[in-house]
């Protein structure tokens, strides 16, 4: 029965695959239910008499395995998606076997390659947080192939991580924030800068904001988080508030977004756009310091913990999954919060 399981499965899989140049995802998703609700009624038998594999070649099979993630994995954010795959390509350019028989030397030998990629054009080694990174989407990858059967056991789970030496958290002082708030041109150039500061959104959960998502009247914002999928509030102060409404005054579209292009049709500003601007303004103010959109939610981070808030208070306006996370970032003491303790024990 379970070998009967197994083969039924690997058909329907083989008829989406097949069929997904041929329909879009929606449809794709009817024929996957109307072959399970067919294959329920029929028992299968494996012909082990002819050589099915043989006819397949190491790109065919490794082309169909990828194709099988896209479609089952249709839900998954673009971004975490392109990762996952980019990660798998490279592998597959340094190690030419089927994805179905890599193994943990195959995987520990493309781990030191990528470690030093880039020495003959830079002259330096990966981080050992970007090939942390790399393993991580390779371990998802594989983890995916064994849940589908694919493979008896996930080859990068053997594989030794790098160990990550802890960096002090980058975030803007206030005087950084002052000069970023000058070197805004437009009222959407300060709009971005103050939503961004005041609700420490992701700047993919921002882009994706639209105006109805905005209570005007609390400064609640709905947004539909990255890790995980939650649909949880953020939160506008009052500057935010009013930097806001000054650039949706001055809007004339009629878009939904609540951060444009503007350009027809004026869509949502995606997360490289919002990565120009802020280079765009620390490169007119002349600032040092590094600027891009992940390090304001640092700030947020930075401010509540400075303010004495707990870990988990950080964690629910941060929207971290688990606190974990956030206590790896936001756990030990700051100057701030030593001072304060020194004070109050003297």
């Amino acid at each position: 029965m379970a070998n009967t399981q197994a083969i039924k499965s690997q058909m329907r899989d083989s008829i989406l695959v097949a069929m997904s140049q041929y329909m879009d995802a929606a449809i794709l998703d009817i024929l996957k239910k109307v072959v399970e609700e067919q294959f329920v009624r029929v028992n299968m038998e494996e012909i082990t008499t002819l050589p099915a594999e043989v006819t397949r070649t190491i790109d065919e099979q490794n082309k169909y395995v990828i194709q099988l993630f896209c479609i089952k994995k249709e839900a998954l954010r673009e971004e975490t998606k392109y990762n996952y795959l980019n990660a798998v390509k490279k592998l597959l350019t340094q190690v030419d076997k089927a994805l179905t028989d890599m193994t943990d030397i195959d995987i520990a030998y493309y781990l030191r390659w990528y470690e030093t990629r880039n020495v003959a054009t830079t002259g330096k080694r990966n981080l050992n947080s970007t090939i942390n990174n790399e393993r991580r989407y390779l371990s998802a990858f594989f983890s995916w192939m064994r849940q589908q059967k694919l493979i008896y056991d996930n080859p990068v789970e053997s594989t030794e991580k790098k160990r990550e030496d802890r960096k002090p958290i980058d975030f803007f002082e206030p005087a950084d924030m002052e000069v970023l708030r000058e070197g805004c041109k437009t009222k959407r150039d300060r709009a971005i800068i103050e939503v961004l500061r005041s609700t420490g959104l992701r700047v993919g959960e921002f882009c994706n904001i639209d105006i109805s998502d905005v209570d005007f009247r609390t400064g609640d914002v709905w947004v539909r988080r990255e890790k995980g999928g939650k649909h949880t509030p953020a939160y506008l102060d009052d500057v935010a508030m009013y930097y806001l409404r000054e650039y949706l005054d001055e809007r004339t579209d009629k878009a939904p977004g609540l951060i444009v292009s503007t350009r027809n049709p004026h869509g949502k500003m995606s997360p490289c756009g919002i990565r120009t601007v802020l280079k765009n303004i620390a490169e007119r103010q002349g600032m040092t310091v590094r600027v891009y959109p992940h390090k304001l939610r640092k700030t947020l981070g930075m401010t509540l913990k400075n303010k004495g808030y707990d870990i988990g208070i950080i964690q629910e306006v941060l929207g971290h999954n688990s606190p974990t996370t956030t206590s790896k970032y936001y756990a030990e003491s700051t100057k701030d919060t030593l001072r304060s303790i020194r004070r109050q024990a003297a």
